[in-house]
């Protein structure tokens, strides 16, 4: 007995060390991302490869007949990807299988995944509809046990020395139990790991109220594109935007509506402004607009443009009420107004305090 927990073991490692492996290609190559039917594709065939390999790390129970832990790749599409990739991998499993030999013990390897597949999707099915959120554990748990009571009847067919059953069936059970469930608390780990890596790394470039860049993604940004701007020769324009009398929104509305003005407003700048065109909020009421590769009066053009539309827009307040607002903005060209890429951000701001002295509402160039 304890050879085929060693063996088992053995596999347990291969499995998940291949898991991981996985996991980290999938978050790069961005498969999520990817068109449905090339992520289904991909997703079943790597757990259909990830099977073949834990068939060669099997136990060799008989000369035709070997014992593996092939089927947790499967039963894990079903929880955590979907049924289609689960249903390719297990084909995919079933034509490995027969590239061991083909034999009795391949076809009980083909039935056993084939009624392993099938009742992994109505477990599946019914746990959703037992439940609105999935409890991967116990969907798995009854996978798993699932699976080791099909195991234990067709290795049963398969091998009549009892004392080689009296061996493999327990240690299979315990094994696949572990590994089952280890795989899944690895793929949850992994997955949640992932998630909070892909939220911080958001968050620190990202507005949170507005979804726009920060000033640290615009400070990362515009650094890249004036050095792009001096290499190349190309003109860069930098619009500096500010909200007219902000203050007095909050005070007399509060900061709650304040707060939906600024999101509504930086939905407006990002609607107004070119697909390229890369929309920042600096702080506060403050805004930017950096446009790569556009001369000075195509930059005063689309700041009037949108001075226009967010003087002509009502921000809703409430359901029956709605309030208007104006904004200043200053700009600024490079090499057209200003020589320099170091003075185009002072210059910026210097014209967006120029638009404020002079009464607001307006678009001042330098």
């Amino acid at each position: 007995m304890l050879s085929f927990i060693d063996n088992l073991f053995v596999n347990l490692c291969v499995l998940i060390s291949l898991i991981f492996i996985y996991m980290q290609v999938r978050e790069k190559l961005e498969i999520e991302k990817k068109p449905s039917v090339l992520s289904t594709l991909i997703e079943g065939a790597a757990g259909g490869v990830l099977g073949i390999l834990l068939m060669h790390f099997s136990i060799q129970v008989t000369a035709d007949t070997i014992v593996d832990l092939r089927f947790v790749p499967v039963m894990l599409l079903v929880i955590f990807i979907g049924i289609p990739p689960a249903i390719i991998s297990s084909l995919v499993v079933i034509a490995g299988r027969f590239l061991f030999g083909i034999n009795i013990s391949a076809v009980a390897a083909a039935v056993l995944m084939l009624a392993l597949i099938a009742g992994f999707i109505v477990i599946h099915k019914s746990s959703k509809k037992s439940s609105a959120e999935v409890n991967s554990y116990k969907t798995g748990l009854l996978m798993i046990v699932y699976s080791n009571l099909v195991f234990s009847i067709i290795i049963t067919y398969l091998i009549t020395d009892f004392d080689t059953l009296k061996n493999l069936i327990p240690s299979y059970w315990l094994i696949s139990l572990m590994g089952g469930l280890t795989a899944i608390f690895f793929v949850e780990y992994i997955r949640k790991t992932q998630f909070l890596l892909m939220k911080y790394e958001s968050e620190s470039t990202t507005d949170f109220l507005t979804g726009l860049n920060n000033v640290r993604q615009f400070d990362s940004v515009w650094n890249t594109l004036i050095n792009n701007a001096t290499e190349k020769d190309e003109r860069l324009s930098l619009l500096m935007i500010d909200i007219d009398h902000f203050k007095k929104v909050n005070d007399t509305y509060g900061h709650p509506i304040g707060d939906k003005v600024l999101a509504e407003l930086g939905k407006i700048l990002t609607h107004a402004s070119r697909s390229f065109d890369i929309v920042s909020r600096n702080g506060g009421e403050e805004f930017s607009v950096i446009l790569p590769d556009c001369p000075q009066q195509q930059a005063v053009e689309l700041a009037e443009r949108i001075r226009e539309k967010v003087e002509a827009h009502e921000f809703r307040i409430s359901s029956t009420e709605s309030i208007h607002i104006t904004i200043s903005v200053g700009v600024a060209t490079y090499p057209e107004t200003v020589p320099d890429t170091a003075e185009i951000f002072v210059s910026a701001d210097d014209c967006l305090y120029k638009a404020k002295r002079t009464g607001r509402n307006r678009v001042c160039a330098c």
